[in-house]
């Protein structure tokens, strides 16, 4: 205790460029704490020492930096993999490397800043100053998560993915509430010497037991489902994953040999006792009109009697009125489409160019200096053979709140992307435990096809029924888990946990205001 005493006392003396690596070492061992290392324990020193810093911040200017150093260390470790995207085409986008890494993360590093200084302002003390600081980070989290069109990737709340007991809670709070809970686990440890500061960390420590013991009891009852009934009768699906580099998918010269090596994976062995055939986000790295031939070879690819599903660019219109979508498709054997779903939320900069006037026209999407259109509101689709889908493509996995509605909750989660823009890195599996997440909070399971991996099924409980790793070539054979019957309480009641939270932290705000009047 006393070493962990000199060693708080130390972070909170220190000043300069000392203080700042402090503040950018705490945030990088909060990213170790994410997929796919998942080292939990280290959510301690991360916010701990963040709010030791904060505690002897001179200044809320002072407070601002602390945030933002502690936020650039996070971002810049989680984030690097926005280079590897970047020398897919590296005549043309290398030099964009250092904006990438060093400039962009430092803007959303900003978001950190706020958050302390916010902290800072308030000017609290004692244990209230780490529970309001749980709750300030949170709300600027979903502000991240919304603005500019949104960009909630790594919330501290994944950190529980390290086990799927832990994960069970997204079931209660979902992953904005559970990021409320790592920070508050992770910053408990500022309340040592505090009076009643070790009660605190027992609490909040005991929670997180609780909420483990809670997470075990809930997946073995769902043990208990007998395996006649886990899955979904007369579904067979069958998930390629054809690992085509993000090199030669849109090479003019190999785009058909990709293409057929989609095919050639397709037809392997036990084909016919496979129901439906997922391919992953623009596995046709062709754009496709309705009645285009190329349907009907898609159709002749497969038997009659079973249906492929894949990602593809669908584009209607000539000249100015020309319009194209990031889709998925359903197909039959014949080349009709049977189903399709246009992609609503965009990438920016990779689908569609923000401040385009501003900035040069050639980007990263595949159809060159055009913006993909954005499809229509998300619903539940009834496709042939299939309960409910809910499909996401690619980043559209990574937000918390899909608006399922009550009255049409769907059966399967089908989410596709192409994640070779990022090579072996850590983000596809940062991707891919994002989405995992999601299965847990609506309690529906997930079905995830990926170019270049991770391809999964995950149950209802974000238990992973078949994987096939990154960077792996292979197909996966296997049935459809069934959804749970029963609601999820995060479904019922999605963010209103977070409200109630900000609602009791303007409470104890005004409490200590009062206090420090009389």
């Amino acid at each position: 205790m006393p070493l962990i005493q000199t060693m708080a006392s130390s972070i909170v003396a220190s000043r300069g460029w000392k203080r700042n690596v402090a503040a950018f070492v705490c945030g990088v061992l909060a990213t170790l704490t994410l997929a796919p290392f998942f080292l939990f324990p280290l959510i301690i020193p991360a916010f701990t020492g963040l709010l030791l810093l904060l505690g002897g911040a001179p200044s809320h200017k002072r407070a601002f930096w602390d945030g933002w150093w502690w936020g650039w260390g996070f971002y810049i470790t989680g984030l690097y993999w926005f280079c590897v995207a970047l020398l897919t085409d590296p005549e043309k986008f290398a030099w964009l490397i250092p904006f990438a890494l060093f400039g962009v993360t430092a803007v959303i590093a900003i978001y950190c800043g706020i958050a302390c200084w916010i902290t800072s302002r308030l000017r609290l003390a004692g244990l209230t100053r780490i529970f309001v600081f749980s709750v300030v980070w949170t709300c600027v989290e979903v502000a991240r998560g919304h603005l500019f069109t949104g960009f909630p990737w790594n919330l501290a709340g994944y950190s529980f993915g390290f086990s799927d007991v832990t994960l069970q809670m997204a079931a209660l709070i979902g992953a904005y509430g559970l990021t409320w809970f790592a920070v508050l686990l992770g910053g408990s440890f500022a309340a040592l010497g505090q009076k009643r500061g070790a009660a605190f960390i027992l609490i909040i420590w005991g929670l997180f037991a609780v909420g483990a013991g809670w997470g075990a009891w809930r997946l073995s009852e769902a043990d208990k489902i007998p395996e006649s009934e886990r899955y979904v009768p007369g579904v067979m699906l069958r998930l390629v994953q054809a690992n085509i580099s993000q090199f030669h998918k849109w090479d003019p010269k190999l785009q058909m040999q990709g293409l057929q090596e989609f095919v050639r994976l397709t037809k392997s062995p036990g084909l016919e006792k496979v129901t439906h055939i997922i391919w992953p986000e623009t596995a046709v790295p062709y754009t496709i009109k309705a009645g285009s031939p190329l349907l009907r070879m898609l159709g002749a690819s497969i038997p009659e009697g079973k249906i492929l599903i894949t990602g593809a660019l669908r584009d209607e219109g000539e000249g100015d009125r020309w319009r194209v979508w990031n889709s998925l498709m359903a197909l039959n054997h014949d080349g009709s489409i049977v189903g399709v779903y246009d992609k609503t939320r965009l990438v920016p900069f990779g689908e569609f160019l923000p401040f385009r006037s501003l900035l040069p026209k050639s980007w990263l999407t595949p159809v060159g200096d055009t913006d993909f259109s954005r499809g229509a509101v998300p619903h539940t689709l009834e496709w042939p053979g299939l309960p409910p889908i809910y499909p996401l493509i690619c980043y559209e996995a990574i937000f918390p709140e899909l608006g399922i509605a009550s009255g049409e909750r769907p059966q399967l989660l089908l989410n596709v992307t192409n994640d070779a823009w990022f090579g072996t890195s850590t983000g596809p599996y940062q991707h891919f435990h994002m989405a995992r997440m999601r299965a847990v909070e609506e309690g529906i399971p997930l079905v995830r096809v990926a170019n270049t991996g991770i391809s999964a099924v995950v149950d209802g409980f974000g238990r992973i029924i078949s994987v096939l790793s990154l960077d792996k070539q292979g197909i996966i054979d296997v049935r459809l888990p069934k959804a749970r019957q029963a609601y999820t309480t995060y479904n019922i009641f999605n963010n209103i946990f977070i409200q109630l939270l900000l609602f009791i932290t303007v409470l104890l705000i005004l409490r200590q205001q009062r206090a420090l009047e009389n």
